[in-house]
């Protein structure tokens, strides 16, 4: 989820079970930071995308990673305390940071995140795809909240408790439709292959993969079946395909990608690239397709852009070079192993 969305829902979580008058001092700091403090693991993308996606699923996404990282917030902050002269039992604070860092694992199953949460003993994941990430509706109800606080227009503890009820609501209602969406679109897919769409209310992806193709239905909560959105041909495990799956980058992305497929090309200066990607992080090339057109053009290798790649660059000899992760404009190389 959104960094605004983790911080209003973890600073409301805490204000709303909040019975004393006045808080006690960094109480709010402890749930803010709290909340945020699971996402420190983004700091591993900076030497690899690749990389952060294989730990984001593990270490301060599950329970007694985000119970250790609310700890080490509720230390932080009561030295802080310290610091400045006042005193806050660290009970307090450790519990307020644990309401903030539980609410971001929550936020983060129900916006489709595949977490790891009883990781290292439990190795299965477990997903909620009610919303999608940074989904507006979502951010609409922190946004809201925030605006009926400011400047100081009602207390914190009534408006904490809408923003929560509020969000639970939603929550729910988007649980029932995504139920009646599966029940009409007669198709058989486990959880962690369904992802909402972005600022719809009754829209969800379905992916599944065969022998022969990664695929994209789109369900909705109405009486109609699935409609295939996205379709993508599995080619030939050739040995420079078979080759890139000893680089580190295809590695960590084969590792959480179960809808991935790799594409070989030539490069402008005579090598061969061979990149991985997921269905999940593409979307048709063209939004407007005939119907009597659409099966064609989803098989073809255009008909789909893909925002995410991993993978790298081989010479003539077969050998890698380079290994690369394209993230949209964005583009990390490491050397290739020996």
């Amino acid at each position: 989820m959104d960094p605004l969305s983790h911080i209003v829902i973890g600073r409301a979580v805490v204000a709303a079970a909040d019975g004393a008058q006045r808080p006690a001092r960094g109480v709010a700091a402890a749930a803010i930071l709290g909340a945020l403090s699971p996402d420190i693991d983004s700091a591993i993308a900076f030497s690899g995308w690749d990389r952060y996606v294989r730990i984001h699923e593990i270490g301060t996404h599950s329970i007694g990673g985000a119970l250790f990282m609310a700890c080490l917030t509720a230390v932080v902050v009561r030295a802080v305390v310290r610091l400045r002269g006042g005193e806050t039992r660290f009970v307090t604070l450790f519990g307020a940071a644990t309401a903030g860092a539980m609410s971001h694992l929550i936020l983060d199953l129900v916006c489709g995140g595949r977490i790891r949460l009883g990781w290292p003993l439990v190795q299965d994941r477990v997903t909620v795809p009610l919303v999608a990430m940074a989904d507006p509706w979502f951010i609409a109800i922190c946004v809201v909240g925030l605006l009926a606080l400011w400047p100081g227009r009602r207390p914190l503890r009534p408006v904490s408790r809408a923003i929560v009820g509020v969000a639970i609501a939603l929550l729910a209602v988007k649980g029932a439709l995504l139920a009646r969406a599966l029940r009409a679109s007669h198709l058989d897919a486990p959880l962690p292959a369904i992802q909402a769409h972005w600022g719809s209310l009754t829209e969800w992806s379905v992916f599944e993969r065969t022998a022969t193709f990664v695929r994209a239905w789109t369900v909705g909560s109405g009486s109609e079946p699935a409609t295939l959105s996205m379709s993508r041909a599995l080619g030939p495990d050739t040995p420079l395909v078979r080759a890139s799956r000893s680089l580190d980058t295809v590695q960590n992305f084969l590792s959480v990608h179960e809808f991935s497929f790799p594409v070989e090309r030539p490069t402008v200066d005579g090598h061969t690239e061979v990149l991985w990607s997921d269905l999940r992080y593409c979307k048709p090339a063209s939004a407007r397709v005939e119907p009597e057109r659409a099966s064609a053009r989803l098989a073809g290798d255009d008909a789909i852009a893909c925002g995410v790649w991993a993978g790298g660059v081989f010479g003539a000899d077969g050998r890698p070079l380079t290994q690369v992760v394209k993230i949209g404009a964005v583009l990390q190389t490491r050397p290739a192993p020996p």
